[in-house]
């Protein structure tokens, strides 16, 4: 069967996040780097988040709405804002990043 360490399926490590930050380059806040995580999120509502690939001279900053309570998020980013230049806010709450 083999041991879950070893497996690319499962995380392997967990830690609980805050959206902080604006992805926009004038802005003071920087915002957490989570490198590239999966995510789970416990209270649902919209996801402004930063997803892995694409274009690297562009921000692939994306938001997400009507995200689910209690839902594995199969999207891999690098940041979980909390507010797009003003247009969306993330909403949702209890966060934790996977790995």
């Amino acid at each position: 069967m083999g041991q879950y360490g070893n497996q690319p399926d499962f995380g392997t490590r967990a830690i609980n996040i805050v959206p902080t930050g604006d992805p926009d380059p004038n802005q003071e806040l920087a915002g957490e780097n989570l490198g590239s995580a999966a995510l789970y999120i416990g209270t649902g509502g919209t996801l402004v988040a930063t997803v892995i690939g694409g274009n690297s001279q562009t921000l692939n900053t994306t938001t997400f709405t009507n995200v689910p309570d209690g839902t594995f998020f199969p999207v891999i980013v690098s940041n979980v804002w909390a507010s797009l230049e003003g247009d969306a806010a993330t909403t949702c709450s209890d966060i934790v990043a996977l790995y």
